[in-house]
C-alpha cells in the first residue's frame, strides 16, 4: 500500500515494499559484517550521522534502490539515475548512499539532502515501535511524521527539510538513505 502526501510544494511516497524478506537478510548480514569499515562523515552530540560502504562490501543495497528509481519513474514521473560512487565533481567524494544507525535516545536533526539531486529516500532495515519518526518540516505547519517500519520506502524532494525523532525504544534503528541523479548527469568539469 502507498500513500503520496503533498507537502510544502512537493511529494512525497510512503510504500511498504513486497517481497523483501530474501535481500533483507541480505542487506543486515552484509551491513553487520562490515560495519567497522564504514567511513563516518560527521558527528552530531555523540553519534555518527552518517556511515558509508562501499557497494562491493553491501551490494544487497542495490536492491531497495533500484525499487526507489522505480517506484519514483512511476509514481512521480521522475526519470533518475543510481549511482553508486560519488559524483564526479561534488563537494561530497562519499558514494550518494549511506547508513543510519541510531541506538535508544539518539536523532537526527533537521536537514535536507544533495542539491545536484532529483529523489531522497530511506528504507528502514531495523526499526522498533517508539524508534522515532521521519518528520518533514515547513513553517507555519504542523510537521508531517511517518512511522518506520521494517520494510518500508519512504521518497522525496530533495530540498525538503526533515529530521528523525529520537529513538524512544529499547533498540537500535537501522536504515538506509540514498539519493537519486538526473540524467544527464550534472557533471561540471568534464
Amino acid at each position: 500500500m502507498e500513500k503520496v502526501y503533498s507537502w510544502s510544494g512537493g511529494k512525497i511516497i510512503e510504500i511498504t515494499l513486497n517481497d523483501y524478506d530474501n535481500w533483507l537478510v541480505s542487506l543486515r548480514k552484509e551491513f553487520s559484517i562490515n560495519f567497522l569499515k564504514a567511513k563516518k562523515s560527521h558527528k552530531i552530540g555523540s553519534r555518527w550521522e552518517n556511515l558509508y560502504l562501499d557497494i562491493e562490501e553491501i551490494p544487497s543495497a542495490r536492491n531497495p534502490i533500484r525499487l526507489a528509481r522505480d517506484i519514483a519513474r512511476e509514481l512521480l514521473d521522475i526519470s533518475s539515475v543510481i549511482l553508486y560512487e560519488a559524483l564526479e565533481g561534488a563537494e561530497n567524494q562519499n558514494p550518494p548512499f549511506w547508513f543510519n544507525l541510531a541506538k535508544p535516545g539518539e536523532s537526527t536533526g533537521l536537514h535536507d539532502h544533495a542539491s545536484l539531486s532529483k529523489v531522497s529516500g530511506v528504507f528502514y532495515i531495523s526499526c522498533e515501535s517508539n524508534s522515532g519518526n521521519l518528520y518533514f518540516r515547513k513553517e507555519g505547519e504542523v510537521d508531517l511524521e511517518i512511522m518506520p517500519q521494517v520494510g518500508k520506502l519512504v521518497l522525496f524532494e530533495p530540498w525538503m527539510p526533515h529530521g528523525v525523532r529520537k529513538n524512544s525504544s529499547d533498540r537500535e534503528r537501522l536504515s538506509l538513505a540514498f539519493n537519486l541523479f538526473p540524467f544527464p548527469l550534472p557533471i561540471t568539469n568534464l
